[in-house]
């Protein structure tokens, strides 16, 4: 299956909108006649882009212009738009060697066309396809799409609901099961070689009422020891901090889902820590090690005593099977906590703070070189990545190299088990933040690696401001968006220009609107205001010293050759 061209009444700042996603049809539609035309552009050859890559479409323009608007059309009409869209809109998809036209006109007949292909009435969904949407741009844009299309945009990282939800996996957690991947060194993407862990225990996430309330008559006694425990920690070993740190957000992470679950219960009982009451006032002669070793010691004895109708309770879960697991992991996580000052010793941790009191924070950092470390934090993602102690991440690594690592975890993340036969992959701003030389090999290793990952046919819609993507798409391949056109849009083959290989100063001239400018405003006017000043006074010494100085500065060696031309002249 191949989405060959979409067209919608109205969406956002797009009217009378038809966009083209086939490099091999192109399609119009007139709104006066109700007609659809085709036409056939010579097809480019079997496997350009590589294996099972059915087609790409490279959109670019202006700011404004749409961009992003276009691609979100496109993912809500193949996916839930009869509840999101108002408006006449019909899709036209090419399957088997046959055309069909799906089509919600609202008080209008069915369109007609001049060519052979087949009309239905839009059910709701096109199928059988998945369609991926994923952006680069953060801006708390909400794009609402309907539950069968997977955004996993950057946006939806701060989208999330209160922290107390249980999360999916985290991104760190993507990046380290594709690092682990066989598809990683084909990528040839830098290892990240460090790793920081952000301490937020300290971090008060209740008010006052609120832990008066998880805490009960529990209260002052609980926030005394917690504040006894905190002055321990602070003139200890990086290492020792880090577990006894660990331990200790652990397990009032625990008691604290544990009783906001039993608050919010239907049952009649109100569940609780067994012998709380007399446990945590006798830590406080205990040492410091002593302390944290026991807080895991309690939560394995509550964990390993505790009925069934309580556990399946605190874990929020009524699916047997879901609960054994989830329970298992808890197992799992304790034994981790265990054994922690055993595995934490050889990480050669450095430990820095930033800020005071509540406000405070502390980082753990180690190396991700040696197989231990990459054991140690293989481990720890996998039981404590959705945990709220600790953030993870990397550090030492630039925001664009970071950037490129979010998006082909996040694509394989999301692609890997997938059994659907078709997907359509939307990448709005992809390469945004990247450094040119990954602008440059950014297309290329989507085409490699996207056939290792999912099994199915595969097309590509991307939007980008980079010329290196255009030097990578024929014309025919390309739609430009503009405002100033009827249907705000222009297909690539009307360019008058190769852009496959093409130089990159005419592909800014002509498809990124930039006419015939070469530099950035402020060289262009400081070096015409220069040759304006040499052609038009007399120069004096001063002058031509100035105008010296400036043109050792000018990249262009043309420029540079006629200016001091007029100086030795003059």
């Amino acid at each position: 299956m191949k989405i060959c061209y979409i067209w919608v009444e109205k969406f956002r700042n797009l009217e009378n909108f038809g966009f083209n996603l086939s490099s091999s049809h192109k399609f119009k539609y007139d709104t006066q006649s109700n007609t659809i035309t085709k036409k056939d552009v010579d097809a480019l050859p079997s496997n350009f882009f590589g294996e099972r890559i059915s087609d790409v479409v490279g959109v670019i323009g202006k700011n404004g212009s749409g961009k992003s608007n276009a691609v979100e059309l496109v993912c809500k009409v193949l996916k839930g738009a009869k509840t999101s869209l108002q408006t006449n809109f019909f899709i036209i998809i090419e399957q088997d060697n046959k055309l069909f036209c799906h089509f919600s006109f609202l008080n209008t007949a069915k369109p007609q066309a001049d060519f052979r292909i087949s009309f239905e009435e839009y059910s709701g969904s096109i199928n059988p396809l998945k369609v991926v949407f994923f952006s680069n741009v953060f801006d708390e844009r909400r794009n609402e799409f309907d539950n069968e299309v997977s955004d996993i945009s950057v946006n939806n990282l701060f989208n999330r609901q209160h922290f107390l939800r249980r999360e999916k996996i985290t991104d760190f957690e993507k990046q380290i099961r594709l690092i682990n991947s066989k598809i990683f060194s084909s990528l040839n993407i830098d290892l990240p070689t460090q790793v920081q862990l952000t301490s937020k225990v300290w971090i008060n996430r209740f008010n006052s009422s609120m832990e008066r309330d998880a805490y009960g008559k529990n209260y002052e006694t609980i926030r005394e020891f917690k504040k006894i425990f905190r002055d321990r920690l602070r003139e200890i070993r990086p290492e020792n901090k880090f577990i006894h740190l660990l331990r200790f957000g652990y397990f009032f992470e625990m008691y604290n889902n544990y009783s906001r679950r039993s608050r919010y219960s239907e049952n009649s009982f109100r569940i609780q820590f067994a012998n709380l009451e007399q446990f945590i006032p006798f830590l406080f002669n205990l040492r410091t090690e002593e302390i944290s070793e026991k807080l895991i010691d309690f939560l394995d004895s509550e964990f390993s005593n505790m009925p069934r109708e309580q556990l399946t309770l605190f874990l929020e879960i009524n699916e047997k099977k879901e609960s054994e697991s989830q329970f298992e992991k808890i197992r799992k996580q304790i034994d981790f906590l265990k054994r922690l000052k055993i595995s934490a010793s050889e990480l050669n941790i450095e430990y820095n703070a930033e800020g005071a009191r509540n406000r405070g924070l502390e980082y753990f950092t180690f190396n991700y070189k040696s197989r231990y470390s990459k054991g140690f934090i293989n481990e720890y993602v996998t039981l404590f990545g959705q945990s709220s102690v600790f953030d993870i991440n990397w550090i030492g690594i630039s925001s664009g190299h970071k950037a490129y690592l979010n998006l082909f975890a996040s694509l394989y993340q999301e692609l890997r088990y997938n059994r659907q036969n078709n997907l359509l992959l939307c990448i709005d701003e992809g390469d945004l933040y990247l450094h040119p030389m990954w602008q440059i090999e950014f297309f290329d290793k989507l085409l490699n690696v996207l056939p290792t990952i999912f099994s199915g046919n595969i097309q590509l819609l991307l939007t980008s401001h980079s010329p290196f993507l255009l030097s990578d798409l024929p014309k025919q391949n390309i739609t430009i968006l503009d405002k100033s056109i009827t249907g705000s849009s222009l297909d690539g083959v009307d360019l008058k220009i190769n852009t496959f290989g093409g130089n990159l100063y005419d592909l800014y001239s002509v498809p990124f609107f930039l006419g015939q400018k070469r530099t950035s405003d402020f060289a262009f006017n400081k070096i015409k205001a220069l040759i304006e000043k040499v052609e038009g006074t007399q120069l004096s010494r001063r002058d031509k010293k100035e105008i010296r100085q400036v043109n050792e500065v000018i990249g262009d060696e043309i420029i540079q050759f006629h200016i001091n031309k007029f100086l030795s002249s003059d």
